[in-house]
């Protein structure tokens, strides 16, 4: 069963995938662990089964705008998520170092944004292993996390990726409208406890929503986090998520 998020369009990469060659092919081999990001000291803190967490993402970058961006997020105090697209990364190397120098997390979007569904598993472990080394060779470490673009992924597929793979429950859709009040108001309007809300830094009107947006979650009681912080660290490799449960709730 193949699973797309809705409100993005999809297109057609490379080769079509063989189910049948899928279930039988063993599964990639997952990269060795490496340090985690050092979160800030606000961050650090914080205990996402009893306080009120959302994980701000952002996805297709790094971009001309991930370094205001990442200013902004110092700013506010508001460490993030980045699912990098591993050919832009030569573009802004040191970007990507400040990165996880800053204490965000570095995740894969693939090399060239491509259909996971759309892909051998050949392909799969290129689009894979040419982002993590891109990764590394800019910030010393691996990315820990991936988002399949278009968020399209199915249980074949996600058995073949050597992260936890991350979706979301907010879409900004910040690509779509480039309207940065929307975006906060969309973003305050869905998110939850537990929630993954999914922006573009790769947009000027994205970034220029961020503080207004960070403001407001933290006036309405929200505290801004990594994915991983917002899941306790209790990610499992090639499995799915697109919320982490809410303070107190059964796991």
């Amino acid at each position: 069963m193949i699973s797309r998020l809705p409100g993005v369009a999809r297109r057609s990469l490379l080769l079509p995938l063989s189910l049948a060659c899928l279930v039988s092919c063993s599964p990639v081999s997952a990269p060795a662990p490496d340090a985690q990001p050092t979160a800030s000291a606000t961050s650090e803190q914080v205990d996402c089964t009893v306080a009120r967490c959302v994980a701000l993402t952002f996805d297709d970058g790094p971009g001309q705008y991930t370094g205001r961006l990442l200013d902004e997020l110092e700013a506010a105090d508001a460490p993030a998520t980045f699912f990098l697209v591993g050919k832009n990364i030569a573009k802004y190397p040191e970007t990507v170092k400040r990165m996880a120098a800053e204490g965000h997390q570095l995740g894969s979007h693939t090399w060239d944004h491509a259909d996971l569904t759309s892909l051998t598993r050949e392909q799969i472990e290129h689009e894979l292993g040419w982002t993590s080394d891109a990764v590394e060779k800019a910030a010393g470490k691996k990315p820990t996390v991936f988002r399949p673009p278009y968020g399209s992924h199915g249980a074949v597929y996600d058995r073949l990726v050597p992260y936890p793979l991350v979706l979301w429950d907010v879409d900004t859709l910040d690509w779509k409208h480039h309207d940065p009040k929307k975006t906060v108001r969309i973003a305050m309007d869905e998110a939850q406890p537990g929630s993954i809300i999914l922006m573009h830094d790769i947009h000027e009107s994205s970034v220029k929503a961020v503080p207004d947006l960070a403001k407001k979650l933290k006036a309405a009681g929200y505290t801004p986090v990594t994915v991983d912080q917002l899941f306790n660290g209790q990610l499992e490799n090639s499995k799915a998520y697109a919320s982490a449960p809410a303070p107190g709730s059964a796991k």
